[in-house]
């Protein structure tokens, strides 16, 4: 199965549904990839994220392993923070500048 950001211009209810009925596909054996710019809809519902960096590849891993704070700063130059909350899921909060 073949996404091409599934989620764009939806509601967060949605949002969600789309990708929980993804991961459910998955679960069942069929083969998922999602383009998502959202970088915490791909935290919470990929096993494995890449990512390019001008059209190259820079990382493949775990969501953990690669959506480090140091390299979303780096690739998409904004400065964030990632938080890991009690169930390990992870949420990325970007720092706005001048604001």
């Amino acid at each position: 199965l073949l996404l091409d950001e599934p989620t764009a211009s939806l509601d967060l209810f949605h949002q969600h549904a789309i990708l929980a009925k993804a991961r459910t596909m998955a679960k069942d054996g069929i083969g998922v990839l999602a383009v998502l710019h959202d970088l915490n809809l791909a935290a919470a519902y990929a096993d494995e994220v890449l990512v390019l960096e001008h059209g190259h590849v820079d990382a493949v891993g775990s969501p953990a392993e690669i959506l480090t704070e140091a390299r979303i700063t780096r690739i998409w130059r904004v400065p964030c923070e990632v938080i890991v909350g009690r169930s390990g899921r992870r949420q990325i909060l970007v720092e706005m500048q001048g604001t």
